[in-house]
């Protein structure tokens, strides 16, 4: 319905001129004009009704009609032209503003059927015009009370989870008439999140501002930004280590990719061959900062009421599970960590009838974190297998000195255990690590520690090394063939 070859016209009437309507509509509708919405404007001297018509475009169109548009995201500009004030202060001010019109409008009505000249079909008339003006000063006084209602406050107490804002120039992604578009990636990312890692991300909201630069998109947790870039349309996105030979242009835009921190090359779609590896499109690099950014911030995207559709799952498999557990040995809180930390670490919870099982064996434990190491350990083998490629399993470690090191933010005071980083130290152990990765060529990252530090490590170089997987040397234990390439 709204792509390129659809056009649009916009016309007004006065709401109190019904025949004006009416000859509109007919008009418009032998012109082969359908109609698309019908709003109500104010303008300097009337309330107008403001009729947008649609229909396909003309091959050899002849209409002398200035005010046609014929652009993709004709839908979301016009919905931002016509959108209702945001504020409840300006609504109100609005509904006020017009009441006095209608007041107005209605002593006009009076001062007509006051007057000897009218005839008795006049004055019948007159009185229905009178009646429909009144009820419309009624509905207008009920908006008004709703408006000024403090229950109507209630309604704005909530936050979006994960929000997408993105620039004018961006909208033409999201249409529906493209093949590929954003609200198509979110599902395909929903499905690929569940299947492989059992985590249903929430609801999407996708925004328009002005706020952000020239094909500028981010991504907000809790209304916090957390994730901001750009992408262009109609452009294919490589990294630089996959162009091979081949010779970046003046029409080429050359990034850092915000996620892997690799170099990002832009080339324009029609000088990108058939015989290329696949590159990511603008949406799919979009797709892919979503999904980067719901597992990286799980922790706050996931609440209580994600927690508990779990919870129901294995109520309906093996309620002793719950009843045994929850909330004797481990509370809502303890449960939600556990499953965050674990798709946290892309460790898929999916099986979650069997993860309750080995909660519930290892629930004694004395803290939180020593459960997590005994239900990670009970998954090793599910973990390493996912890993492992084609059998193998590349793994770096850390010498005694990087070792002793990282063992050296680890420590006791009066009030118990106290981890105290240096940022110096962190710092050249993840440049070490990138470097390490680099000279070995790794696609990926895979590191293993002690169990007793393994999670505060990953927790530590996740903010240095992208997408760094760090394992405990006792989950080392599979039937892949692991080896050890270096060491840091």
């Amino acid at each position: 319905m709204y792509n390129k070859k659809m056009q649009y016209v916009i016309k007004s009437v006065p709401t109190d001129d019904k025949q004006a309507l009416e000859d509109l509509l007919n008009q418009m509708s032998e012109e082969g004009w359908d109609l698309y919405t019908m709003h109500e404007m104010e303008s300097e001297n009337s309330i107008d009704f403001n009729c947008i018509f649609m229909r396909e475009k003309q091959e050899e169109d002849k209409t002398n009609l200035d005010d046609i548009v014929n652009i993709t995201s004709f839908k979301y500009r016009m919905e931002k032209m016509l959108s209702a004030p945001t504020s409840p202060y300006e609504s109100c001010k609005e509904i006020q503003v017009k009441i006095s019109n209608q007041k107005d409008r209605i002593r006009k009505i009076k001062a007509q059927l006051e007057s000897d000249n009218l005839s008795i079909d006049d004055k019948n008339r007159i009185n229905n015009q009178m009646s429909d003006e009144l009820r419309q000063l009624e509905v207008l006084k009920q908006s008004l009370v709703n408006e000024i209602s403090p229950e109507t406050m209630y309604s704005s107490i909530k936050e979006e989870k994960l929000t997408v804002c993105l620039s004018e120039e961006l909208l033409e992604l999201i249409t529906m008439t493209d093949t590929e578009n954003i609200l198509a990636e979110t599902v395909k990312i929903r499905q690929n999140l569940t299947e492989n890692l059992g985590y249903v991300i929430p609801h999407i909201h996708f925004h328009n501002t002005d706020e952000l630069a020239q094909f500028e998109f981010d991504i907000k947790v809790h209304d916090v930004e957390v994730f901001k870039t750009v992408v262009f349309p109609h452009y294919v996105a490589y990294y630089k280590d996959q162009l091979k030979g081949y010779k970046i242009t003046e029409d080429d835009v050359v990034l850092i990719d915000e996620i892997t921190g690799k170099k990002l090359v832009w080339i324009p779609q029609e000088t990108v061959k058939d015989f290329w590896i696949k590159g990511m499109t603008a949406v799919e690099y979009i797709g892919k900062a979503i999904e980067h950014i719901a597992i990286k911030e799980v922790s706050d995207i996931m609440d209580y009421n994600d927690i508990n559709k779990y919870v129901e799952i294995v109520l309906e498999n093996n309620s002793f599970l719950v009843d045994n557990i929850i909330p004797d040995f481990i509370t809502a809180a303890d449960l939600k960590y556990l499953l965050t930390c674990l798709i946290r670490e892309r460790v898929s919870v999916k099986n979650i009838v069997y993860l309750f099982e080995k909660i519930n064996d290892y629930a004694n434990e004395p803290t939180k974190e020593d459960l997590l190491d005994k239900v990670r350990l009970a998954l090793s083998k599910l973990i390493i297998k996912d890993l492992a490629k084609n059998g193998e399993l590349k793994v770096i470690e850390f010498d005694d000195l990087t070792l002793d090191k990282v063992s050296g933010f680890f420590g006791e005071d009066e009030e118990g255990s106290v981890i105290r980083i240096d940022a110096t130290d962190v710092q050249e152990i993840a440049e070490g690590v990138n470097k390490l990765a680099k000279a070995k060529k790794l696609d990926r990252i895979i590191l293993a520690v002690p169990m007793d530090i393994r999670h505060m490590v990953f927790v530590i170089l996740s903010e240095f090394v992208p997408d760094i997987i760090v394992l405990a040397c006792e989950e080392l234990v599979s039937d892949c063939d692991i080896k050890f390439i270096g060491k840091v």
